[in-house]
């Protein structure tokens, strides 16, 4: 799947959610927990041990990717959010056994 000239490479379902021209993608974990893999050199791995979704909201007016763990299935469950530069051509979450990988590539 392509969204916004990104690669999404995934073994889940998404649910993309198109609002105002900009689009969320719902992606249900499993209660897996996520390692969100290194984007370089300054880290390995981080882990999010108690997540029920992640979502991905992106835009084609901003040049940021934001990126919600969620505990719950809804925005106001986020107990983490991150922005990623949207210089990237994939994003890869792929359930594994025991976890889900979560990397901007």
């Amino acid at each position: 799947m392509e969204y916004f000239n990104i690669e999404l490479n995934t073994n889940l379902e998404v649910r993309p959610i198109e609002r105002d021209g900009d689009m969320d993608l719902f992606i249900p974990t499993l209660d897996y927990p996520i390692h969100l893999e290194g984007m370089g050199d300054d880290f390995s791995r981080i882990q999010f041990p108690t997540a029920r979704a992640i979502l991905i909201r992106m835009s084609p007016k901003v040049n940021t990717i934001t990126c919600h763990v969620l505990k719950d299935v809804d925005l106001f469950s986020s107990f983490v959010n991150f922005e990623v530069r949207k210089e990237l051509n994939s994003i890869v979450i792929y359930q594994r056994e025991g976890y889900i990988e979560l990397s901007f590539k």
